[in-house]
């Protein structure tokens, strides 16, 4: 494991009374999700020290009862907003305001857990925080105290590694060995109140027998798979016997809708109707999730359910399910394009990775999980 210690800056000196950690993640639901296992190994390296957490109201949720953060700073980082910004200043207005809530904090060292994210590095550069740990990225460069090699790893390892980094410049005597995902799982406990309501939002929809679950959204449309496919799996699911409920969030119920009217069948579509807890419980009841590389996906392995994965322009090796393979396969094709990698909203909705998927692919691959949770 490669790493390097940039020059120390000179930083206006400060201490604390209280040994703080500020901690910088701006993205959505999957990456924060893929933090909680680092949070758990850093408690355990640092059980006395305050853990500030900087996220986007969009991912509090995630996070929330979490008890190895102490504290959750809600910031609206420029470019995760998924928002037109109203003033090309507004970036910069917006940067020099997260260095004033680290100044005021002042915490021993800052974390940039995205590994390209100079804003977030350079805010903490800007407040004066003495330490500042990241990945070995060009776009950090100069504005890490420390940085390591973090290429090629899974996103739940990266953000462990450099969380043990951050444990070891603090001076934790722990010593953890790498992450791997039976050490360190993701995990997502459902509580009674979800669970209940849950239970609730099935039989109002009337579904009487097992069913396995279908999220096909993503935040990425470049990710999605076309409706028409999966109404064709949800149809050839019906025949062996299988019933499928549709989940999503209130902006993807015409894309559910769509997929439901398709089939012909009675499908019931849950769009917008759960909350992440409440959709984390009507996982936990289910036979088995499928759908794309999103959040959610990851959300399901979380409670523990079997799942099916379906890849296109994202990096399995750093996007994929942090579990047992054989419980959560993923379908993926032999394509690649220049443009892999490239998520951004702009890009539509019929890559050819994700079309050349087929649907007996997708359908067998489920009804092989269900096999198999069948013998166990």
């Amino acid at each position: 494991m490669a790493r390097r210690a940039l020059k120390q800056r000179r930083v206006p000196p400060y201490q604390s009374e209280r040994k703080r950690i500020w901690l910088i993640r701006p993205d959505h639901l999957g990456d924060v999700l893929f933090l909680r296992p680092g949070l758990k190994r850093l408690k355990q390296q640092l059980p006395d020290w305050h853990v500030t957490l900087m996220i986007g109201p969009w991912s509090r949720t995630i996070v929330d009862n979490d008890p190895n953060v102490d504290e959750i700073v809600e910031f609206p980082f420029p470019g995760f907003t998924r928002a037109v910004s109203s003033s090309p200043a507004e970036p910069y207005r917006l940067l020099f305001e997260a260095a004033a809530l680290q100044r005021n904090q002042r915490p021993q060292a800052a974390v940039i857990l995205r590994d390209d994210h100079w804003w977030g590095a350079l805010a903490a550069h800007q407040a004066g925080v003495p330490i500042i740990v990241g990945s070995e990225h060009p776009e950090m460069h100069g504005l890490l105290t420390d940085a390591v090699d973090v290429a090629g790893m899974h996103s739940v390892a990266r953000n462990t590694t450099i969380l043990d980094l951050a444990a070891e410049r603090l001076g934790s005597a722990v010593k953890l060995p790498p992450a791997n995902d039976d050490s360190d799982p993701l995990c997502w406990e459902v509580n009674d109140d979800d669970r209940t309501s849950a239970g609730r939002i099935i039989a109002n929809c009337g579904v009487e027998r097992p069913y396995i679950v279908i999220h096909p959204g993503s935040g990425a449309p470049v990710k999605l798979w076309p409706a028409e496919r999966w109404a064709d799996v949800v149809t050839s699911l019906d025949r062996r016997g299988i019933a499928a409920v549709l989940t999503g969030s209130a902006s993807e119920k015409p894309y559910l809708d769509r997929i439901a009217s398709l089939t012909g069948l009675p499908v019931q579509t849950l769009g917008g109707q759960t909350s992440i807890g409440e959709l984390a419980a009507v996982f936990e009841k289910s036979l088995a999730v499928a759908g794309v590389d999103s959040g959610p996906l990851h959300l399901a392995v979380a409670v523990g359910k079997p799942t099916v994965q379906l890849y296109g322009p994202s990096d399995v090796r750093i996007y994929g399910p942090w579990g047992d393979p054989a419980l959560h396969p993923v379908i993926k094709v032999g394509m690649s394009c220049p443009k892999c990698g490239n998520l951004a909203l702009n890009r539509p909705v019929g890559a050819g990775c994700m079309v050349a998927i087929r649907v007996e692919q997708v359908t067998d691959a489920i009804c092989q999980i269900l096999h198999e949770r069948n013998r166990q």
